[in-house]
């Protein structure tokens, strides 16, 4: 009664890090974030948290550069606090995930790795190449594109690049290479800017553009319309991501939403699976993406 009276009187919180010490297993997860954090892993890491804690653990972030030694640094913290999984926002190369296996005692997974099953990269393929085909069946021949080029070899967001040509491959829209621009990992304005401008070549525009992220999509519309022209009437604009900010924009963003709550389930099943190996298995049905058609699309008009 004493002890439970004095808890009281002092507001007493238990540290979580001295139980984990005291019980000799972690019951913390570990994240590596990038230090440029867009909307949608914001939210992502709001249902990885919330979900972490459903299931009774802790999670201790961490922020870095893309660069590996940045990464090792933090995953040396990490396994010195007892922490046995960490998530890596970043993509690991198959080199970067050897190096690691071999020197560190803390399993590290990805977006991509197996244990998430999140079939992460098909889906971005074929999510993409649905929303092409859609643009086409509205009229559109004319389909430029802004994509992300990352250092990995296949990454989803290579994917959604694949997802695209494929789509103006098979449909036999205009194969014009000026419609394409490439941002090298930033998404800086100045950067999306320089891309587009390449792009909106004067009397041989697009009449739809496919974005690869929601951000980079808001940031080339507000220099469309900056620039005298009208969307959609003049030139259509589809993304991916479904932050919920793209519909609070004026016009509201057209975008592939993905699913978020899912994917969180699936990475914090697959983290515990790594650590203790039981699996837990996730709904496959909530794996979907979503074609959400706004006020950014809309038939050509030139």
């Amino acid at each position: 009664k004493r002890v439970i009276d004095t808890i009281r009187k002092y507001n007493y919180n238990p540290s979580i890090y001295a139980q984990n010490l005291a019980g000799k297993k972690s019951k913390l997860l570990g994240f590596i974030m990038t230090n440029y954090i867009n909307q949608y892993q914001l939210l992502l890491f709001r249902y990885l948290n919330e979900f972490a804690c459903k299931m009774g653990y802790g999670c201790i972030i961490r922020y870095c550069n893309s660069e590996f030694e940045e990464k090792l640094e933090v995953l040396r913290e990490l396994e010195i606090r007892g922490i046995e999984v960490c998530f890596s926002l970043f993509l690991l190369s198959p080199k970067e995930e050897a190096y690691i296996k071999e020197h560190f005692r803390i399993k590290v997974c990805h977006m991509q790795s197996p244990e998430m099953r999140l079939n992460i990269i098909e889906k971005n393929e074929s999510s993409v190449y649905e929303a092409v085909c859609y643009l086409a069946q509205l009229g559109h021949k004319r389909i430029g594109g802004i994509f992300c080029i990352d250092e990995i070899e296949d990454s989803f967001l290579l994917a959604r690049k694949r997802g695209f040509l494929k789509a103006v491959s098979q449909i036999n829209l205009d194969q014009d290479e000026s419609l394409i621009g490439q941002l090298h990992g930033e998404c800086e304005k100045d950067s999306v800017i320089s891309v587009i401008e390449k792009i909106f070549v004067p009397q041989n525009l697009p009449t739809a553009l496919f974005c690869y992220s929601d951000e980079v999509a808001i940031e080339v519309m507000s220099w469309i319309m900056k620039q005298g022209y009208r969307i959609p009437e003049d030139i259509s604009v589809l993304s991916f991501d479904g932050i919920p900010f793209a519909g609070r924009v004026t016009p509201s963003l057209s975008t592939i939403s993905q699913p978020i709550e899912y994917q969180a389930k699936c990475i914090i099943k697959g983290m515990l699976y790594l650590q203790d190996g039981i699996e837990r298995p996730c709904d496959e049905k909530e794996n979907e993406y979503l074609l959400q058609i706004r006020d950014s699309v809309g038939i050509p008009g030139h």
